[in-house]
């Protein structure tokens, strides 16, 4: 596990030759070259405290499973009838939820969306 002290970081130039490529949740790719988990500083980081300080810490590479149970396969079937429905109003109704939105600080899908799941 790679700890770096994120006060004592310095610059972005003094970072990057500490971490190599960027290090962002999950893995980027450039082109036909990965930087992730092959890369000796690349990978999934997080940022805790540790004795009140802020650490980025490496996560150890994995690979998520799909376990694709009945009750998931079922929320997944109600989330894409959802954006089927979405896709398929007019733009008058649409706009209804965008300004209805604008007040809850989110977009008129979003609104639709959770409406959406949570009547069904």
């Amino acid at each position: 596990m790679v700890v770096i002290n994120v006060a004592e970081q310095g610059t972005g130039d003094q970072t990057r030759k500490k971490l190599g490529a960027p290090s962002d949740y999950g893995i980027r790719g450039y082109g036909t070259h990965q930087y992730g988990a092959g890369a000796q500083f690349s990978g999934i980081y997080k940022i805790i405290t540790i004795n009140g300080k802020q650490v980025q810490v490496k996560e150890k590479y994995y690979v998520p499973t799909n376990p694709q149970t009945v009750p998931q396969q079922a929320n997944r079937s109600i989330f894409a009838d959802a954006v089927f429905a979405w896709q398929n109003l007019t733009s008058e109704q649409k706009e209804v939820y965008n300004e209805r939105a604008k007040y809850k600080n989110l977009s008129g899908y979003n609104l639709y969306l959770s409406e959406y799941l949570l009547s069904h």
